[in-house]
């Protein structure tokens, strides 16, 4: 080996065990932080903790969702430790196949509602080979994340039986929760699809719903994010996850005008939408 060639492979070893070193500490010292993953006409979002911790909340309508998350997991930490899917319906569960083949999932929580879907069947018994818990949450769970994030579950409601459970609508059987910080005040509100049917359980059930941040519920369809929720929640930031130029008109103008001028951030328009947590 010529003294040139000694010289670059020792550079070249010293760059790429400076970017390991570099890497491997971002994974214990970045901030909580929420990302709104641009999968287009779907949810998918990644919640990272100060310990390395990766939830994924749903997983959109295809396999773009592993394009983003290679974008945001961090090489050394690609693990998914809870992937939480709302509810069973394509645009929230479709890249879920994509994601079990590229990343470990250590747990799976779920509502347990029933779908015929060859794809979502499929999901299921993947999950059954690859021997991976199920959770089923409740409104009386608090489930701490991180030292300085819980995620307080809202619905579905305790003894709630959803478990095999055939529904119309899928979108009302939304698990939602609100993220919050060490000392419990709320940080961001996350509903899924829940329409006004679900909203108004919400509104029924007494509990605090109030939230800075707020996840327009089912894309900002017209059917969700109902006048009487947005008063309870008064927020002062919305998050629209959707397609760009999508065919269902979403965020739809009637919700638009409800939130009064307020500030909103779509995937359609930012990819992807980051907050910091604090």
């Amino acid at each position: 080996m010529t003294q040139k060639k000694w010289w670059l492979s020792h550079i070249l070893l010293i760059f790429v065990l400076s970017l390991s070193t570099y890497q491997f500490w971002q994974i214990r010292t970045q901030s909580d932080r929420v990302t709104f993953l641009d999968v287009g006409q779907g949810d998918a979002i990644l919640i990272q903790t100060t310990e390395g911790k990766n939830i994924l909340i749903d997983a959109g309508p295809n396999g773009k969702v592993v394009q983003e998350l290679s974008k945001k997991l961090n090489f050394f930490n690609p693990q998914i430790d809870l992937f939480i899917l709302t509810h069973p319906d394509l645009d929230h569960y479709g890249g879920t196949l994509d994601i079990l083949q590229k990343y470990p999932i250590k747990s799976v929580m779920l509502t347990g509602v029933s779908s015929r879907s060859r794809l979502y069947v499929a999901f299921l018994e993947e999950l059954r080979e690859k021997d991976i818990p199920l959770q089923y949450p409740q409104n009386d769970q608090d489930l701490r994340i991180s030292p300085n994030l819980y995620m307080d579950f809202i619905y579905p409601f305790k003894n709630q039986h959803l478990m095999g459970l055939e529904v119309k609508n899928k979108n009302d059987t939304s698990i939602s929760l609100i993220l919050r910080n060490a000392q419990k005040e709320p940080l961001m509100l996350l509903t899924g699809d829940g329409e006004e049917k679900q909203e108004q359980e919400l509104l029924l059930s007494d509990q605090d719903l109030s939230a800075p941040i707020f996840k327009l519920g089912h894309h900002g369809s017209k059917t969700s994010s109902s006048p009487n929720l947005l008063k309870a929640v008064d927020a002062n930031t919305f998050v629209v996850s959707a397609g760009k130029d999508n065919k269902f008109g979403h965020p739809h103008p009637e919700v638009i005008e409800r939130l009064n001028e307020k500030t909103i951030l779509s995937t359609a328009q930012i990819s992807p939408i980051e907050f910091v947590l604090k």
